[in-house]
């Protein structure tokens, strides 16, 4: 798209509006995967697409980047309550598909497979020597690096198909997310433990994968990190329209709060996770089958969570009889 005078617009759809979360509550794991191997399934994706090398992760002299699994439930309020939405809920959507009635208090689950990547445009503005740290800490004041979304598998189709069509996300709507984490309500919970099952398609029977890590609020070690914004990076025009090309583009997830990060430079050893590689015929599965070579437990790089604070509190009850 250019302009009378010529210039080529900076933002693909103009029109579009921004985003904004009700609630949020995050995890992102982060995992050390050789450069080559992630540069490999980028060029699968884009040609504009590079993994970012971290100067503190070299194995034996091989370049390391990183990969992250970031889960999230967050709700929105579209301002529409459509009842044909509660009749919709477990409907696959697609992208050509019509836009989908409104839950109007939208809640969802999604769980991004993301590498750090950047542009080849921007090579040379990127924080060469950054450290894994120091980028989870928030400490790319450049903003040229961002997560790709390799995958993002989610329950709501609302957020599915607006995310395909607003954001260019690589998005499956799948069944609902089966998953017990750390919550104000949920006090005994000490660990994020998550199901990503299978597509909407797929028997329910099968999974993604699931997930299990410490919750941070448990632990000590743990420092303040201030990562916003978070660069996403996603392709237009989706590829679900068969395009010749893509381009990459990015949006910034602006996220009003301090998260809560633990990092190679803690004082204190960083938690074990464990993933279970599921079986769902997808491409998901290979992806991560590639990147961590099966299930098992493996020693992340870094951790980082966010809850958004609540807004209001019903105190118990007690007794007025007496």
């Amino acid at each position: 798209m250019t302009t009378k005078s010529g210039v080529t617009q900076k933002i693909p759809y103009p029109e579009n509006s921004s985003f904004w979360y009700g609630s949020f509550s995050a995890v992102w794991v982060y995992h050390a995967v050789p450069i080559a191997l992630l540069n490999h399934i980028l060029a699968a994706e884009s040609p504009s697409l590079k993994a970012f090398e971290f100067s503190d992760l070299s194995n034996d002299g091989e370049p390391m980047g990183l990969v992250n699994i970031n889960f999230m439930t967050y709700s929105s309020d579209s301002g529409v309550n459509d009842p044909q939405a509660y009749a919709d809920i477990l409907k696959p959507i697609h992208f050509n598909d019509p836009p989908p009635a409104s839950l109007g208090i939208e809640p969802t689950h999604e769980c991004e497979l993301n590498i750090v990547s950047y542009s080849n445009a921007r090579e040379n503005m990127v924080p060469q020597g950054l450290t894994s740290s120091e980028f989870i800490l928030g400490r790319d004041h450049t903003k040229t690096l961002g997560n790709y979304r390799l995958w993002v598998p989610c329950d709501d189709r609302i957020a599915v198909y607006w995310g395909m069509h607003n954001f260019g996300e690589n998005k499956v709507m799948t069944h609902p997310f089966v998953y017990t984490n750390p919550a104000l309500n949920n006090p005994g919970a000490t660990s994020w433990d998550f199901t990503i099952p299978a597509p909407i398609e797929q028997s329910d029977a099968k999974s993604l994968f699931g997930l299990k890590v410490a919750d941070l609020d448990h632990m000590s070690g743990v420092v303040p990190g201030d990562q916003s914004e978070i660069i996403d990076l996603s392709l237009i025009p989706h590829k679900a329209t068969n395009p010749s090309s893509q381009r990459l583009v990015a949006s910034r997830r602006n996220i009003f709060g301090q998260f809560k990060c633990l990092v190679l430079s803690a004082d204190v050893p960083i938690p074990d996770f464990t993933i279970e590689i599921g079986s769902a015929d997808h491409p998901m599965v290979a992806a991560l089958m590639t990147m961590f070579g099966g299930s098992g437990t493996y020693t992340p790089v870094g951790l980082m969570t966010y809850r958004s604070p609540p807004v209001i509190s019903e105190s118990s009850l007690y007794y007025v009889d007496l």
